[in-house]
Parts: C-alpha cells; structure tokens; sequence
C-alpha cells in the first residue's frame, strides 16, 4: 500500500508540473509519504485502542497543494440503517381483510442471523435478545394473519351456503322449507361467531405489529446513540492524537490540510469528512491550543 501511495503522490504531483503548478520535489514528497506511513501507524494504534477496535484500518493518501486525506475503515458503520431503510414499517392492510403478503414481517424473520452477525459488534448478548423478540414478534403476527385468513374462508363459504338457502326458500314450498329455515339460522350463527372472532384477531394483529413497531424504533434510537458515541470518541482521538504526534507531519506545508473521512457516520450513509488545517495543528503541538479546541476548529461537513 505504501508503493502505491508513493506512485500516487508521485502521479499527482507531476500531473500538477506539467500545468505549471508548483509542485513539491520528489524529495519533500518521499519525506511526505514516510511521515504519513508514520502517522497512518499512530493513528491506527491510537483510534483502535479508543474505540475498543471499531475503526478496524487506515488508508491515507496526500494530494499536492491540498493535504493529507485518511480514510477511516469503521466496523459496523451505518449497517443497522442500510438494512432497516430498506425495510418501511410495514402499513396494515384494509380490515377485516388482511393480506399478510404486503405486511413486511419477512424481511425482518428472513433476516435475523444476518443483522445479529454485524450488531454483535457492539453488544452481543444484547442484540441476540432482541433479535429474538422480534423473530418471536414476526412468528406471532404470522401465525394470527394464518388463522385470519382460515377465517375469512370461513366467512366466505358461510355467505355463499347462506345465499343458497335463502334462494331455495325462496323457490321451494315443500316440506323441507323449515329446515332449511333452520339451517339458514344456523348459518347466520355460525356468521356472527366468525366475524366475532375475525375481529379478536384483527385486534391481535394490530398489536402485534404496534409492539414490532415499537422495537424496531427503539432499536433505530439506539443505533443512533450508539453511533453518535463513536463519532465522539473518534473525533477526540484523532485531537488528541494530531496534537501529540502532529510534529511528525512536518514536512507538510502550513497552509495544507490533514482529513478524515468517516464513512457511514453521517446521516443517510452519507460519510462525514473532518478538515484539519496544518497551522492549527502545530498550535496545539506547541502548547498553544489544546485539543478540544483543535476538534472545534476543525470544518466538518457529509458527502
């Protein structure tokens, strides 16, 4: 990786010469890419050890005139958002009628084992458990859209013996109009009993889903908290870091740049880029700031 980059800083700053722009010399960008090799090492080290190993790695480039680019590898960065925005909470059909097939209970049963393989990262017993009340919650709200739809065959069947008799008592003046009379009130009793039941169910259902609801919410909040707490413990890090180690970047002009992209920390996956400027670096180097200050001076912004 560091041939590579060597090439690339290389590449880019002949690109730069050939539009007569004033690129640095081949021996100001050697010393260059051996002090980023250093500080992408440092930083590695440093962000590993402050987020308990959740930036996993660090890839760095420098690009000529502009500055120092790291590019930050997070575990598990905006997973959980990847996999819960493709699945809506799922809208109730029309009562009494229920199609199970538009309610989106699947995606979340379908795809227990792969959601809890990339939340372990965080908690593990933790998102085990609830990855256990949803599948128990998607089973349950199944096994009530089954039953509903037995009934509404039912119902069905029901309606149409009823139609039936009521066109042969209409027709029919024999002797057993009476007991058709009788099996049509049977009918219609065993009518009401279905819908009564049909709407228990409906009433389940709609709990059911309400309590998924509510879970899958509560997990969206903690993700979102989650999230925000590593964001706060990367950007202190690497403050903390560009202010202890920052001399080793002296080769880097003044008026250039040092940056973070953080990929999948900022909203709807977007990454979220820190801009650092080399003076305000060597100010907290020498004491001058402190890295607080370093972190609120930093331009930060999604892209």
């Amino acid at each position: 990786m560091k041939k590579m980059m060597m090439c690339s800083v290389i590449a880019i700053a002949t690109g730069c010469a050939s539009v007569q722009s004033l690129a640095q010399a081949p021996e100001q960008l050697s010393a260059i890419a051996r002090e980023v090799s250093i500080m992408e090492n440092i930083l590695s080290t440093a962000l590993k050890q402050d987020t308990d190993k959740k930036v996993r790695a660090i890839n760095a480039n420098y690009f000529a005139k502009q500055g120092i680019v790291f590019e930050l590898d997070i575990r598990g960065a905006n997973r959980w958002h990847a996999i819960f925005s493709g699945a809506p909470d799922a809208p109730l059909p029309p009562m009494p009628d229920i199609d199970f097939s538009d309610v989106n209970i699947e995606f979340i049963s379908d795809h227990v084992e792969i959601i809890s393989e990339q939340a372990v990262e965080s908690s593990r017993e933790a998102y085990q458990h609830a990855m256990e009340v949803m599948r128990d919650g998607a089973e349950k709200v199944r096994d009530i859209a089954e039953k509903e739809r037995d009934v509404s065959r039912e119902l069905r069947d029901l309606e149409r013996e009823k139609r039936d008799l009521e066109f042969a008592t209409r027709h029919d003046n024999s002797a057993e109009e009476k007991e058709l009379a009788a099996r049509k009130k049977s009918v219609e009793k065993e009518i009401k009993a279905l819908e009564k039941q049909q709407t228990k169910l409906t009433k389940e259902q709609k709990k059911a889903r309400q309590e998924i609801s509510a879970k899958q919410a509560q997990r969206e909040k903690q993700k979102a908290e989650e999230q925000k707490q590593l964001l706060e413990k990367i950007s202190q890090s690497i403050s903390l870091t560009l202010c202890d180690y920052g001399s080793g970047l002296r080769s880097l002009p003044n008026n250039e740049h040092v940056s973070f992209v953080l990929g999948g920390l900022g909203q709807n996956s977007k990454s979220l880029i820190k801009v650092f400027n080399k003076s305000d670096i060597k100010k907290c180097v020498i004491g001058e700031t402190k890295a607080s200050e370093l972190a609120r001076k930093a331009v930060s912004y999604q892209f």
